[in-house]
Order: structure tokens, then sequence, then C-alpha cells
């Protein structure tokens, strides 16, 4: 499922609403939880110097660019060199679940699986930064409200 470049391709293109105020060059990574350290309740701060056990380590990265989303492979030995501003950290099971509705409705299941704890949320930037790359409607659609309804 993780190694479907296309299929989350079709994802990013069926959601480009989602992503239109995203500003070129933001960036969402998805990384299985299996080879990083994660675990709940660590900071982002810690979590950027994790290394990947995968000799490979690659995360999935949503970037942001002129032309929309994209869904691209980031190589990287440790998580800080994956240049995201938000990190999903998939369990097994959470993956699992996301293949299962890929080609459906996968952004319901994973907001519902942030819920449940089989995907861990970290944010990689400040507040600011993120309203200032256009993440709000994108954190919304998670359920997140990260950066609230007041400003």
């Amino acid at each position: 499922m993780f190694s479907d470049l296309s299929g989350w391709q079709r994802l990013l293109d069926r959601h480009q609403d989602l992503f239109s105020e995203m500003t070129a060059g933001s960036s969402i990574g998805i990384v299985p939880k299996s080879i990083t350290g994660a675990i709940p309740g660590k900071r982002a701060a810690a979590l950027r110097a994790t290394g990947l056990d995968a000799a490979d380590g690659a995360v999935l990265a949503w970037e942001a660019g002129e032309q929309g989303m994209r869904a691209v492979y980031r190589r990287c030995g440790r998580l800080d060199e994956a240049r995201v501003d938000l990190l999903l950290v998939a369990d097994d099971e959470a993956l699992e679940q996301i293949r299962d509705h890929l080609e459906t409705e996968p952004l319901g299941v994973m907001k519902k699986l942030i819920r449940r704890g089989n995907i861990l949320f970290f944010v990689m930037r400040t507040k600011h930064e993120l309203q200032d790359a256009g993440y709000e409607e994108f954190l919304e659609s998670l359920g997140l409200a990260y950066l609230g309804a007041c400003r």
C-alpha cells in the first residue's frame, strides 16, 4: 500500500480543493510507524532527529507545487531530513485500512484513525507558519482544530 504512488496521486487529484490554498513548497509526510521510533506524546522537536530503521527509509510526501499537490517519495535516514510541515506516522492497521479505502474516501478513514491513535500526528512548523502556508482547510478536513477559528 505504501508503495502505491499512483494510488496516492489519484487521492490527491480527487481532493485538490483541500490543498488549493497551500503555498508551493508546503509538504505533508506519511511514514510507517514500524520504521520509526515514534511514540504517542513525543514532542515533534525530539522526533525530528529520530532515525528510520529501514536501510532504504522513505517518507511519502504530499508536496504542494504550481500544478497542485503531488505524491513523491523522499529518501532519508532521519525524519528531520524529510522536510515536511506535518508528519503522519501510521501503524500497520492504519496503513491497511487506508489501502482498503484509497480509491473511495481515505481522508475520512484517516480522520478516524488519528482520533483512535493509529496515526500519530506531528506538527513540524509553528501555528503561524501553517496558517501562512494555507493548511487550515486540510487540517479541518481531518477534524483537527490546530489553527483555531479565532485569529
